[in-house]
């Protein structure tokens, strides 16, 4: 009954999957299943919510391991402006709201929706609208202690945003990540991610990269990420610089600019936003 409600929601939405042959059907009752099931996975180990320790997907490119707690909500949103002449013509995108919605479903497990309204230019016209949305999990696998790493895995299913836009993609996919995370010491971490990415485009992409967290005073934090693309597109290197500061004890404000090793002189980016645990524990 679920899959056929998703795949009625669907229909509203023009899907054309060709990943090796047309498989539109199978491939999103795939992405459907994956993403439901993983949390229940891990219900029947899960424990009340202990921990206090605040803890953001943002700022920074390479995504924590850590789940929010159970029967908490955090909202994780900003805007970022950038001017990038990396595939064509200098485009300037405005990102208005790129937002994060996290729900604690167990200490294992939690759901997430992400979504972002964009505004771009460049000499060929401007576009704004609705980019992707994605929903998803993501499940913590291991709890590692400072050399072994923790482990957690997090899958989305990408949802088309706004239809005929030249800017945004046009069809479903699906994204697959696996987290790591060593607490070297309590003031530095050090991450790495790796993800596959799959467009109805039908050749798969690829992300991987590294982050250096540091932690020098009790509320406020360094982050410095090293990431890649690859895909059709060949391979982009970037590296990200972050600031945060936490201002009260649920919530966080940060300061992100990114740099393209690849072509630095052709994007310019900078990041602002907030995470904000709306429920107490």
């Amino acid at each position: 009954m679920l899959f056929r409600m998703f795949n009625f929601f669907t229909k509203f939405v023009p899907v054309t999957l060709h990943i090796g042959s047309a498989m539109t059907a199978p491939f999103k009752k795939l992405l459907f299943v994956l993403v439901l099931a993983m949390p229940f996975s891990t219900l029947v180990r899960a424990q009340d919510g202990s921990g206090e320790e605040f803890s953001a997907d943002r700022p920074g490119a390479i995504g924590g391991s850590d789940i929010l707690p159970k029967g908490r909500v955090q909202l994780e949103s900003g805007s970022s402006w950038e001017r990038s002449a990396l595939e064509g013509p200098w485009t300037t995108t405005f990102s208005v709201a790129e937002s994060l919605l996290r729900v604690g479903l167990s200490d294992n497990a939690e759901a997430h929706f992400q979504g972002n309204y964009l505004i771009i230019s460049n000499w060929g016209g401007r576009d704004r609208g609705f980019d992707n949305f994605s929903f998803g999990t993501k499940v913590k696998l291991l709890d590692g202690d400072r050399f072994v790493p923790d482990i957690a895995i997090n899958a989305d299913v990408i949802i088309p945003g706004k239809k005929g836009s030249i800017f945004m993609r046009q069809n479903w996919g699906g994204q697959m990540a696996l987290l790591f995370e060593n607490r070297i010491t309590d003031w530095f971490y050090l991450c790495y991610e790796g993800d596959l990415i799959l467009y109805g485009e039908g050749t798969p992409e690829f992300y991987y990269g590294v982050e250096l967290f540091f932690q020098p005073w009790e509320k406020f934090s360094v982050i410095l990420d090293q990431y890649n693309y690859s895909g059709s597109f060949g391979t982009e290197c970037w590296s990200e610089l972050s600031l945060a500061y936490l201002v009260a004890p649920r919530l966080q404000i940060d300061l992100s600019t990114d740099v393209c090793l690849s072509d630095p002189s052709r994007y310019g980016g900078l990041s602002v936003g907030f995470a904000w645990q709306i429920t107490k524990r």
